[in-house]
């Protein structure tokens, strides 16, 4: 069950996935599977606990919480640098959205590893997706989370979260 009531259905305009009767459950797996480990990397696990220990249906209660939950913009201390989060839900959607299409390239059958074929599609190379694009922008925000935190450390003292890296396919 997601933390944050993710679903299938949220993957919706940006992270728009195939939803049909067969992908459905896949999908929520992969929510169940990536949310409680990029949630652990972007807090750390204390702060991850607390934060968790804070939600009521999915939504934090605590101003703090939902101050790095929600969307937000600021500009920060240093001269012209403006920090702007998407939320942390778009953050999961972004990297459950890249670790399922990224696993869709290839799929594993008795014979082995093959790439599924349409009857009416072609397959394109992985190269040109915007699974990286999508992934990316999830991390920016990710990172703006995290220097939120950082600019706001005395509300935030049980932190210790991870640095995540943008994706580039060379």
């Amino acid at each position: 069950m997601s933390l944050l009531n993710i679903t299938y259905l949220d993957f919706e305009g940006k992270f728009s996935l195939h939803k049909g009767m067969y992908e459905q459950d896949k999908i929520n797996d992969y929510v169940d599977r990536y949310e409680k480990i990029y949630l652990i990397k972007l807090l750390g696990v204390d702060l991850f606990n607390l934060f968790v220990a804070d939600l009521v249906g999915g939504i934090p209660t605590d101003p703090k919480y939902l101050a790095i939950y929600e969307s937000f913009e600021y500009d920060s201390a240093s001269c012209g640098d403006i920090t702007i989060s998407e939320g942390m839900v778009d953050v999961i959607l972004g990297v459950v959205y890249f670790q399922y299409l990224k696993d869709q390239t290839t799929q594993v059958w008795v014979s082995g590893q093959v790439s599924p074929s349409g009857e009416n599609s072609n397959n394109q190379s992985t190269l040109n997706m915007m699974m990286y694009t999508r992934y990316n922008d999830s991390v920016r925000s990710f990172k703006a989370i995290q220097r939120y935190i950082c600019d706001n450390s005395t509300d935030y003292a049980e932190f210790n979260g991870a640095s995540l890296k943008t994706a580039y396919w060379i």
